[in-house]
């Protein structure tokens, strides 16, 4: 049984050129409609524009207990989302636009 071989950034060549074609990579994957779509729902499931509020947590809560891994929760999560982020070219424009398609998938 033959297995896939993913391609990787290092099949490009050296670190400039990986880089390179990760950053093409991302942007074909993120651009248009349905990468435009995935990215918000993305933003909206991570909670990305929903950062942990520590008063918010003890009047919800009534104890600190928890706060600090729930923290590092949203933290991870929205590594990821910066991560991708990174590799994009979004004006500001494009931020609010996302940010706000990504609040409209929260409700």
């Amino acid at each position: 049984m033959s297995r896939k071989r993913f391609a990787r950034p290092s099949d490009a060549g050296g670190p400039i050129a990986a880089r390179e074609a990760l950053t093409k990579a991302y942007r074909r994957v993120f651009s248009g409609e349905d990468g435009e779509m995935v990215l918000a729902d993305l933003t909206a499931t991570t909670g990305y524009y929903r950062r942990p509020s520590y008063g918010d947590w003890l009047a919800r809560t009534k104890t600190p207990e928890g706060f600090e891994l729930h923290s590092a929760l949203s933290n991870a999560r929205a590594e990821v989302v910066q991560h991708i982020m990174g590799f994009l070219t979004l004006e500001d424009t494009d931020l609010a636009a996302l940010e706000k398609a990504a609040r409209a998938e929260e409700r």
